[in-house]
Formats: C-alpha cells, sequence, structure tokens
C-alpha cells in the first residue's frame, strides 16, 4: 500500500506540474479518500516520535509506577508522559487514600489518570463516594480494578449511575457490596445492558436487587436477548421468581452459555440421571451446574462406586457434588463409614445433616462424641486412616 502511495506520489509531481501547495494537496487527498492510509496515518499519529519523550515515560512507568519493563514499554507506545510534576501529586494522592504499589500498577492500566489534576479532579470524585459510604479498602479495590471511572465526569456519569443504581438495590450498603462484587456494574458499555436485562426482569416479576447484588456480572454481560431466553427458560422450568434459587438458575445459565450447558447437561444424563432428576438437582441446588465435568464425574464415582448409591439418590443431595472432596466429603465419609462398622449410628443416618453441618459441628457431633468408644475417629478425619 505505501508502495502504491509512492507511486501516486510520482506521478502527481512528474506529470502534474503543479506547485508545491498543489503537490501537498494531492498527497493529503491521497490520504484522506483511502481509509487504509487514513488508518495508518491516524496510527502513526498515535505513536510518540520524539524518543526523549518516549524514554521519560518509559523511565517514569518503571521507577515511579512499579511497572516491568515490557509493560512500559507497551503503554509509551499509545501515552506520552507530558507533566511528571502533576503525575507525582497523582501518585501521592492516590498513596494517600490507601493505594500501595500493587494497586497503583493495576490503575496504570490507565496512565491517563496521571494526567488529572488531584485536588480539582480527582478529589471532588473521591469525596462524593466517601460521602456515600465507599471505605477507602473499597475504593482502593475497585478503582484499581477499573480505574477508568475515576476519568468519568461527577456530575454526568458517576453521581447519576450511582443514583442508578440505588434505584434498583434500595440501600447505599448493598450498591457498595454489589460493586465492590463486581465493577461490570460501573462501566458505560454494560450499564446498556443493565438497563435493558432490568426491564427484562421487571416484566416477567423477578427480584430485580437479589440478582444484582448477589450476581452482578450476570445482569451486565449478557446480551439482551440471550438474556430474556434464560429468563424464560429458568421460569419454565417451575422455579419461583421470588426466590435466590431463581436468581442462582439464572446466573448459572448465563455464564455457561448455551453449548456448556448442553454439554454438562450430556455428562450429567450419561452418569445415569433422567431429564426428570437432573431437572430436580438443578432446581435443588443450580450451582451444580458450575462445577467442572471433571469433578461431576469424580463425584459420581464416589458416591456410586464406592459408597454404593444410585445415581437417582444423588440427585436428590446434588449439593454434594459441589463440596470440597478431598477436605470435606472423603474426610467425613471416612469417619461415618468407621461409625457404621462399629454400630454407633444407625444405617439411615441423614448424610445430609452430615456433610452439610460446620466443621466444628461436625466434629463435636461424629469424632468428639464418640472418641472413647472410637479413637481412631481422628485419624480417619485426617485421612492417616
Amino acid at each position: 500500500m505505501l508502495r502504491l502511495l509512492r507511486e501516486q506520489l510520482l506521478r502527481v509531481s512528474t506529470h502534474g506540474g503543479g506547485s508545491s501547495a498543489a503537490l501537498e494537496t494531492s498527497c493529503l487527498w491521497s490520504i484522506r479518500g483511502n481509509p487504509l492510509l487514513k488508518s495508518i496515518s491516524h496510527s502513526s499519529e498515535s505513536i510518540p516520535t520524539d524518543p526523549t519523550s518516549s524514554s521519560l515515560t518509559i523511565s517514569y512507568l518503571t521507577t515511579s509506577c512499579g511497572l516491568p519493563p515490557e509493560s512500559a514499554l507497551r503503554t509509551s507506545k499509545w501515552f506520552t508522559l507530558k507533566n511528571p510534576q502533576n503525575a507525582d501529586l497523582v501518585l501521592d494522592f492516590l498513596r494517600n487514600h490507601g493505594f500501595d504499589q500493587t494497586h497503583i500498577v493495576k490503575a496504570m492500566r490507565r496512565p491517563q489518570l496521571l494526567e488529572l489534576h488531584p485536588e480539582s479532579n480527582l478529589k471532588p470524585k473521591m469525596d462524593f463516594l466517601t460521602r456515600y459510604g465507599f471505605s477507602d479498602s473499597q475504593l482502593v479495590n475497585i478503582l484499581s480494578r477499573y480505574p477508568r471511572f475515576l476519568s468519568s465526569s461527577l456530575d454526568n456519569q458517576i453521581a447519576p449511575h450511582i443514583e442508578f443504581l440505588e434505584s434498583l438495590i434500595e440501600t447505599k450498603e448493598d450498591v457498595i457490596a454489589s460493586i465492590n462484587r463486581s465493577t461490570y456494574l460501573l462501566r458505560p458499555f454494560y450499564q446498556k445492558r443493565l438497563a435493558s436485562n432490568v426491564s427484562t426482569l421487571r416484566d416477567l416479576g423477578v427480584s430485580v436487587s437479589k440478582l444484582i447484588i448477589r450476581h452482578p456480572r450476570a445482569l451486565c454481560v449478557a446480551a439482551p436477548t440471550r438474556f430474556r431466553e434464560v429468563v424464560v427458560a429458568v421460569h419454565g422450568m417451575g422455579f419461583d421468581p421470588s426466590t435466590l434459587e431463581f436468581v442462582e438458575a439464572v446466573q448459572a445459565m448465563v455464564r455457561l452459555g448455551k453449548s456448556s450447558w448442553d454439554g454438562k447437561v450430556e455428562v450429567y444424563n450419561s452418569l445415569g440421571w433422567s431429564k426428570d432428576e437432573f431437572l430436580d438437582a438443578f432446581r435443588r441446588k443450580p450451582a451444580c451446574m458450575m462445577i467442572s465435568e471433571k469433578k461431576i464425574r469424580r463425584g459420581f464415582e464416589f458416591f456410586v462406586k464406592d459408597l454404593g448409591w444410585k445415581p437417582s439418590s444423588i440427585s436428590k443431595y446434588p449439593v454434594f457434588l459441589c463440596y470440597n472432596f478431598e477436605k470435606r466429603v472423603i474426610p467425613r465419609c471416612s469417619v461415618l463409614q468407621v461409625l457404621l462398622s462399629k454400630g454407633l449410628i444407625k444405617k439411615d443416618i441423614i448424610w445430609y445433616s452430615a456433610l452439610k453441618a460446620s466443621e466444628e459441628r461436625f466434629l463435636e457431633r461424629f469424632v468428639t462424641k464418640y472418641k472413647e468408644e472410637a479413637p481412631e475417629l481422628m485419624q480417619a478425619y485426617q485421612g492417616m486412616a
């Protein structure tokens, strides 16, 4: 393409017989009229041509901001530091608000922050967020993950959007917790999806606040058409829209996508669950669809082959598949098997209560209680039996 441009310039200079001004006008028209050349021209302008400026930017990003040299080099190709003195003030401002070196490195994904004036630009925004109720530690967590938020307009973007979220969630504490859980709530692109998906939930009578508080990302990342399909599908499975299980089911289907969802369903079918048993399990514990295929197979192998359960029995307690097998399921089942073998508990023991109990409660009820009759229980629990 550059060769074609060179040939065109030669034709203009050789045959055009015009002045240098005419030649310049012709060259500019050639660039502006060609989309590819126009792109090349613009991208060239965005890369610093002054080696001194580039060197200063790289040096500042590495020595003052803590970026690795390779990251500083990449950043310097599209960002040029113009005022190191102001940048020093910005870094001091961030450090005074709790940013450590790790947070500053993350914040430099948006190096334009170094160009903002601390007193007239950054301070009003931080003051607003602090007055709203965000703690310094929460602000550090949120802004280091999404530093672009500090570049937004306080009056036109930050304040109105916080107010919009409060209209959905109702309490400031939950607004703060939701944003702290996912900065997707603050990003302009996802704000549009959020508004559309909220409208879908309201149309179907689903609790908006529950989904935003627990799974804010699910509301933001799903395209509106896909989100409506998911909500309608979950409703059709028999979930009550007012329950937390409905919310969990929606976020599971959103995060998985259709192909991954179908793949997980096939895994459960191949391990012995009927369609009705799968739906029953999913209604009881939607998170059973969020675990890996490897963990699903490991669970069935343990409960069916090692403990002799029927696959249909697992569908009544799908939460068992979600537990940590090495740290929770296997040690507790080892204790229960010892107790069963000694006749200290009945065979119809409620496994659900034993596996669900807190560690303190489990030890009290099934280990400490029988330490005289079965001193080996603690060894079984610790995996040393």
